[in-house]
């Protein structure tokens, strides 16, 4: 029994040692292909690595101060800029490399045209916020770069001075030619205007002019004469109000012989009360001293009434006469001063027009005097010609290579090496691969020997050389991962087409499942969640949340008299059914003439909406704030499309997609 259960064991021992022994085939070739690849590719590398010829770098500083010659409105910043394309313009370089020739310094590595060959080694590096210029030369001879870094600056610095004298004589040359054509103008702007004042006899002086001058005094005689008659005016009207009262005025109180009467009468008076101190009145009243002056008193009083009056019906008199006079006076200036206005009016063109000449006289001279002394700087200013080039940190001969950095090099080219074979390895491992064998059927045979006690790994077993060796215990479970289902979605076109193809109710229910609402909550949708006039919706439920509604969705809104009742409800009132919202959306889908028409559902339409907002970037945090729930699944599927999409904030992605944004029934 014992030696069946050997040979058993033996046989199936051989299809093992076939494949180990493949195996071993296997990374013996794999070892091979790797090493040479590898070693050719590092040698190669190597050999590249060091046969480069060493580079180095001089660098130097210089600080080049400019004279302020540009022209009118160049900024200094520009004209700096504008010298610093001089630094390695070919005309500069190829005087640098005839100064390199006379002093002895070999320049045959320049090659045909040393100019070329100088501006691919030299680099200008402008510091930022100052006059500082870098220099930085690159070559393989070390002396020709320090040598050509200090001689940069003398051929710099007549260049510079070169370029700009001749732009100041330029400059001069221009200024001047046009400060001539301006005395020209200036010659003939003031020829023109004497000829005009002569010819139209037109003064310098606005005053001088005779129509001007009696104009003047007319106004000013008018102003005096409307004065007197307001005045007189006035007191007309005060005398006319004195007599209608019957009281006097000032007119009145001046009349001598009234002042006279009104005097004898206060002296009478006065005895009168002077005797009543001394007397009683019954002994005044017998004496005839004391009753002739009562009797002169009264006479008085009567001649002051009457002679008030007639002072009164004087001054009325003279006032009359006073006002009509200074009435005739403003009419007869009025009269002279209309009768001048033609004259005034002649002459004031003619001063409007000379006034135009004059100004644009004076336009050209202020150009012509500022210009003169723009000509007067250029020839006083000596320095114009003068560029400084100053070395702030003179060039040294450089020592050490600049480059290559071998050691880096080399590094990469190791890790270069190493992918060059594991890629030489994995493209012949591609060409070298067997065609795949089936596996024998697993049979599996259990000797068991009497009164044997043992444990469970010492049982016999015959199997396939494929089928795992596992107890009766140690079953191993398969686990497969499920990949996310692709999202079935409609592009914009097919949802705007969707959407004009559908009726009133049809097309609400349509938006609210592009909008992300799932279909019981647009079920659960009433009136009184609408907000028409902020175009805003509140979706209830466990993922209550505030949205935004196109513009014409108000309009297909169904008219209620109650705010609680249902958006969504059959003829007889009732909700809508999930049965009934499908057959609709796949009625629409069919009159829409769209090709998936009998998939389409609510989870495609909510599914578009799903991907638009993706799509546009925004966060899947911010996902369930606008949709509500989102199946795990579908986040996945989202992800799998709209990896690459950078999300963005909340705020910048547009909720509402452009088939919603779109009048339909346009």
């Amino acid at each position: 029994m014992s030696g069946a259960w050997q040979s058993i064991g033996h046989r199936d021992d051989l299809p093992a040692r076939e494949a180990q022994d493949a195996a071993r085939r296997g990374n013996r070739r794999r070892l091979i292909v790797f090493g040479l690849s590898f070693v050719i590719a590092f040698v190669a590398g190597q050999v590249w690595n060091f046969s480069r010829p060493s580079e180095y770098r001089a660098s130097t500083r210089l600080q080049v101060n400019l004279p302020e010659v540009g022209r009118a409105g160049t900024s200094a910043s520009a004209a700096f800029a504008t010298k610093l394309q001089l630094f390695d313009s070919r005309p500069m370089l190829g005087k640098l490399a005839e100064t390199l020739a006379r002093s002895g310094t070999p320049v045959d590595v320049l090659g045909n045209d040393p100019a070329a060959r100088l501006q691919s080694m030299l680099q200008v590096l402008p510091v930022p916020g100052s006059e500082v210029v870098e220099l930085r030369a690159t070559g393989t001879d070390p002396s020709l770069l320090a040598a050509m870094l200090q001689a940069i600056p003398d051929i710099l610095r007549d260049d510079i001075a070169a370029r700009q004298a001749k732009e100041a004589d330029a400059q001069l040359a221009a200024a001047r030619q046009e400060l001539a054509r301006l005395d020209r103008s200036a010659s003939e702007r003031r020829a023109r205007l004497e000829a005009y004042r002569q010819r139209e006899d037109v003064s310098s002086e606005r005053d001088d002019n005779e129509a001007v001058a009696r104009s003047k005094g007319l106004n000013k005689a008018l102003d005096t004469a409307v004065e007197k008659e307001a005045a007189a005016a006035a007191k007309l009207a005060a005398v006319n109000k004195a007599v209608e009262q019957g009281k006097s005025s000032t007119q009145v109180r001046t009349d001598p012989a009234l002042s006279g009467l009104e005097t004898r009468a206060h002296q009478v008076r006065e005895d009168l009360k002077e005797l009543e101190r001394s007397y009683t009145q019954e002994f005044l009243a017998m004496d005839p001293r004391a009753r002739a002056m009562r009797a002169r008193l009264v006479e008085l009083e009567a001649q002051i009434e009457r002679q008030r009056g007639v002072s009164l019906q004087a001054a009325l008199q003279s006032a009359q006469e006073e006002h009509a006079s200074a009435q005739a006076q403003v009419e007869r200036l009025r009269v002279q001063l209309r009768a001048t206005r033609p004259a005034l009016t002649k002459t004031n063109t003619r001063f409007n027009e000379a006034k135009v000449l004059e100004d644009d006289l004076a336009q050209v001279d202020k150009a012509r005097r500022d210009l003169l002394e723009r000509v007067s700087r250029l020839e006083a200013d000596d320095a114009r010609r003068v560029a400084t080039v100053t070395v702030v940190d003179a060039a040294t001969l450089p020592t050490a290579p600049f480059r290559p950095d071998r050691w880096l090099d080399g590094a990469l080219v190791l890790a270069a090496a190493a992918a060059l074979a594991l890629l030489a390895t994995g493209t012949v491992e591609v060409f070298n691969r067997s065609a795949p064998v089936s596996p024998p059927a697993s049979n599996t045979t259990v000797l068991l020997t009497p009164g044997w006690t043992g444990a469970p790994g010492q049982l016999g077993v015959q199997r396939a050389p494929a089928a795992p060796l596992l107890g009766a215990d140690m079953a191993a479970p398969s686990v497969v991962q499920a990949l996310p289902a692709p999202l079935q979605v409609l592009d914009q076109p097919e949802a705007s087409a969707l959407l004009s193809a559908s009726g009133d109710r049809t097309r609400l229910i349509c938006a609210l499942a592009l909008m992300g609402l799932s279909a019981d909550e647009a079920l659960a949708l009433r009136l009184s969640d609408f907000d028409t006039t902020a175009l805003r919706v509140n979706v209830r439920g466990a993922w209550a949340r505030q949205l935004p509604i196109p513009q014409w969705l108000p309009q297909v809104l169904p008219d209620a008299r109650g705010g609680e009742s249902l958006v969504l409800q059959d003829a007889a009132g009732q909700s809508l059914s999930s049965s009934d919202v499908a057959s609709m959306l796949m009625s629409v889908a069919l009159d829409a003439g769209l090709p998936q028409a009998p998939a389409i559902g609510w989870d495609v339409l909510r599914d578009t909406a799903l991907d638009w907002l993706v799509g546009q970037g925004i966060r899947y945090g911010e996902l369930p704030k606008v949709v509500g729930r989102v199946e795990a699944q579908k986040l996945q599927a989202l992800a799998s499309r709209h990896g690459d999409v950078r999300r963005q904030e909340p705020a910048q992605v547009d909720p509402l997609m452009p088939a919603l944004r779109l009048n339909p029934q346009a």
